[in-house]
This record gives C-alpha cells, structure tokens and sequence, in this order.
C-alpha cells in the first residue's frame, strides 16, 4: 500500500512539474511579435532565424532597452536594441531623409546594419558579428513620422566572417524621437 502511495505521489508530483515547466517554455519561448504600432511605445521587435526577440520599455515580455538618436546635420537615423536573453544586440543606422519610405541597410560608414550574438561568447575574429552585404541585403521602412515618434519595419540578412548567414525578418520598431 505504502509503495503505491509513494508511486501516485511521485507520478502527480513528475505531472505538476512537467505542467509547470511547459508553461515556464510557453511564457519565456513562445513570444509572438507585438503589433505594428505608432504610439510611441520604445520597442523594437523580430524574428532572428525565426526566434521573436523583443526589446522594450512598455511591451509585455519585452527584454532589453531600445536607443534612438537621429543627426539632422548628417541625414542619419539610428536605432538600436541590447536583449539580455538570448544575448542579441542590433543596430541599423541609415541615410535618412525625414520622408516616408524604404532605405537600404549598407555597409559604408556611417551607415550600418550589425547583428551581434553574444550568446556563446564574444569573439576576437567577428564570427559573432553578422553585416548586410551585396548578396545578403536589408531595409528600413519608415512607416510612420510625426516629428515626435517614428516607426516601421526592418528586414536583413547578415554574415559573418565565416560566410554563417542569420535571417533577421518581420522587424518592427516604434519609438519616442526625442
């Protein structure tokens, strides 16, 4: 008697935990991509290999800060986001012109599209830096600007040194201009 007792226990205790790990996975893994929105909410979202990442100061299960700066002597418009975990940072920087539109993500300084994974560590020789090139492109689309927030969508493929390729699609950014 006492050994079935000790095998319902041990058996509802393995079910309990199974049943709070999964939504543990569900909640923390399982993220969809916040709506596209222009209401100013500090967020920028995507997918990296179809992994939702989002980065946030007013979105449910956001990680991570977002930074904004614009230079209106230099027509650049400059955005970033730093997510914790995974450990992913991106950064996209255009020539842009205050219009509506779609703009290129290049490789020529100032301007600039960088995916950085840090999940495994950093790296002395890039492989954990990922860029935009000629056969693996990326854009901007700015959607939406009022003088006080700006939003729109963002694509790319990057890669590394090594010739590894990462997929970052479905972006989406809405932010404060300052």
């Amino acid at each position: 008697m006492r050994y079935v007792r000790r095998k319902i226990f041990v058996s509802g205790v393995s079910i309990l935990s199974l049943l709070l790990f999964t939504s543990f996975i569900k909640q923390r893994f399982d993220k969809e991509l916040p709506p596209l929105t222009h209401t100013g909410e500090n967020m920028m979202a995507c997918k990296v290999n179809g992994r939702v990442i989002i980065a946030g100061q007013n979105i449910t299960n956001a990680s991570g800060v977002v930074n904004f700066s614009s230079s209106p002597d230099k027509d650049i418009l400059y955005l970033s986001c730093e997510i914790p975990s995974p450990h992913y940072e991106i950064e996209l920087s255009i020539d842009y012109d205050d219009t509506l539109g779609v703009y290129p993500i290049i490789s020529s300084y100032p301007y600039f599209g960088y995916f950085w994974d840090y999940t495994h560590s950093i790296s002395s020789n890039d492989s954990n830096q990922f860029q935009p090139d000629i056969t693996h492109p990326g854009t901007v689309t700015v959607t939406y600007n009022d003088g006080s927030i700006i939003a729109g969508t963002f694509a790319m493929e990057g890669v590394n040194r090594q010739g590894k390729v990462v997929h970052i699609t479905d972006g989406r950014f809405d932010i404060m201009a300052h």
